[in-house]
């Protein structure tokens, strides 16, 4: 990216892009950006962390969200899911927290704070921080467990109702101390998330408008991405049907219909569709979700094509996935496949992962990376 901070302002698209990373790193470099995802939490960051607010402003709403959630503090209303995930009197703060945030009447630095607040959902609850899908911390496993999961327990089972609200203080100030140098920042671009119904097959975006993809399209099976969030989105009150399909909206994932499996799955690339039958002799779960994974890269791959200037650039990386125990190169598939769009392959960077959160093998059949290639794309 330094590198691109010497030419003029590029348009700069991120079609996966989670919590705005990219996005974040293009318009420090005064660049334009835009991005989309199908995850609601992931939209609401990628918002929040590209768009400049007053710090002062910030801080003065901060003062009374904190003053109001104490002044109003009940007792939650019983819910059977996030009964099991909370103590009744921390529930009891956040919930607190969160009706207060919402008299917040600017609505860009209410989502400031909802997001803010989604941070320390987590760190709030019962769940082993350790664990991206939410895994509760459990008596049960004392014995056989490691020293860090012992802490992780006994400081879950020790919260106070004070201690969310000292978490609460402690990222509103972290999160303005970012504003602030965000603010300061000279020359710096602008970023656009496209809503709720854009996605990285169905971009909206005008033809040949887009100088620059830098991405990464979520692992097949690797990572219950929207799973993950799940408590989070739960508190600042995305609906569960919401959640549901986002997961299932999500690219590789593990959520798949009864009936999809039942059928028959291919791709246009024969050497992928041999892949796939050996892999559906094993798991046909796993089989399904690989053939749908590919055909989504293919319309991925088509969109790409419109939208790219001649002559810009693609960088998209993938993993290295072992399924069923079978190597799956999705990086090589890609390359394949955006061939036929007149994408031109210039070279493939391989990063490989001795231990990453990515890597943890489920189940037999599960998915791991071992690691990360870059694939680089020219119109």
């Amino acid at each position: 990216m330094d590198s691109l901070s010497k030419q003029s302002k590029l348009l700069i698209f991120d079609p996966f892009c989670g919590s705005g990373t990219v996005l974040l790193e293009a318009i420090l470099k005064g660049h334009q950006a835009v991005g989309c995802d199908v995850n609601p939490i992931a939209r609401l960051i990628s918002q929040v962390k590209t768009n400049v607010l007053d710090p002062q402003h910030l801080n003065r709403h901060a003062a009374s969200i904190i003053l109001r959630a104490r002044r109003n503090a009940s007792s939650a209303e019983p819910d059977e899911i996030l009964d099991f995930w909370f103590k009744p009197e921390i529930r009891s703060v956040l919930q607190a927290l969160f009706k207060s945030i919402q008299y917040v009447n600017h609505p860009q630095c209410r989502d400031f704070f909802t997001v803010v607040f989604s941070s320390v959902v987590r760190r709030s609850s019962l769940a082993d921080p350790s664990m991206p899908p939410p895994v509760k911390l459990s008596l049960t496993r004392i014995k056989k467990a490691n020293r860090k999961y012992k802490i992780d327990l006994k400081r879950a089972r020790a919260l106070e109702p004070e201690h969310v609200y000292d978490y609460f203080r402690l990222a509103i100030e972290k999160n303005i101390q970012r504003m602030r140098e965000l603010k300061a920042t000279p020359r710096r671009g602008r970023a656009r998330i496209l809503p709720a119904g854009h996605e990285a097959s169905r971009t909206g975006l005008k033809d040949e408008c887009v100088d620059l993809v830098v991405t990464s399209p979520p692992y097949c099976g690797a990572q219950k991405y929207v799973r993950s969030l799940r408590l989070e989105m739960l508190l600042i009150g995305i609906l569960p049907e919401e959640i549901v399909s986002a997961d299932r909206m999500t690219l590789g994932t593990e959520r798949i219909l009864k009936s999809d499996v039942e059928k028959n799955h291919t791709t246009r690339l024969p050497s992928a569709n041999r892949l796939i039958e050996q892999i559906r002799s094993r798991n046909p779960v796993r089989a399904c979700m690989l053939a749908c994974y590919i055909n989504y890269l293919d319309e991925f791959a088509i969109e790409l094509g419109r939208v790219l200037k001649s002559g810009g650039n693609a960088f998209v990386t993938f993993g290295t996935d072992h399924i069923s125990g079978i190597e799956v190169d999705c990086a090589s598939i890609f390359v394949k496949v955006a061939a036929t769009y007149g994408l031109r392959h210039i070279a493939t960077l391989v990063d490989s992962i001795p231990s990453r959160g990515l890597m943890t093998t489920r189940h037999a059949t599960a998915g791991t990376i071992n690691d990360e290639r870059v694939v680089w794309l020219r119109k």
